[in-house]
């Protein structure tokens, strides 16, 4: 097993999902806590309330992105190329998604689930697992091409 998953198995174990696990890496890679914002991210969780909405690995990877780069207060400015860099998560999400018909959780989890031999309509941990750690890497390749700086802001 992936070194990483080895890592996030005991956030699944306590009940966080795709979209709150990559909020919490990159809270993690800022060396910060925010509990609101992880609350938050439970809102995009399986499809956004089972609603078969966009899966949790590209939401909650957008709003991991988002943090790094997007505006937070009256006094910030969004990083001038937060548009793109959004665009390019999505685009590859799609493209990496794209054999399961689509990028909604279910059409994601049972695309994963396929090819991990299992079934269901909620997601796998563990076949959402692989993808979770591809999302991953690529949010931190974007990070790096994009220059972004990962620390808050002191």
């Amino acid at each position: 097993m992936n070194p990483m998953m080895m890592e996030l198995l005991p956030l699944v174990h306590e009940g966080y999902c795709c979209s709150q696990l990559l909020v919490l890496l990159m809270l993690q890679a800022r060396d910060e806590e925010n509990p609101g914002l992880v609350r938050a991210a439970q809102g995009l969780c399986h499809g956004i309330g089972q609603s078969d909405g966009p899966c949790g690995l590209l939401t909650g990877g957008a709003c991991a992105l988002a943090l790094v780069a997007g505006k937070g207060a009256a006094h910030e400015t969004p990083h001038a190329m937060l548009t793109p860099l959004l665009n390019d998560y999505a685009t590859w999400f799609y493209e990496r998604t794209g054999p399961y018909g689509g990028q909604s959780c279910g059409q994601v989890a049972a695309g994963l689930g396929a090819l991990s031999g299992g079934a269901g309509e909620m997601p796998n941990p563990v076949a959402c697992g692989g993808l979770l750690v591809e999302c991953w890497e690529k949010i931190m390749e974007l990070v790096q091409s994009y220059d972004l700086d990962i620390m808050p802001a002191s």
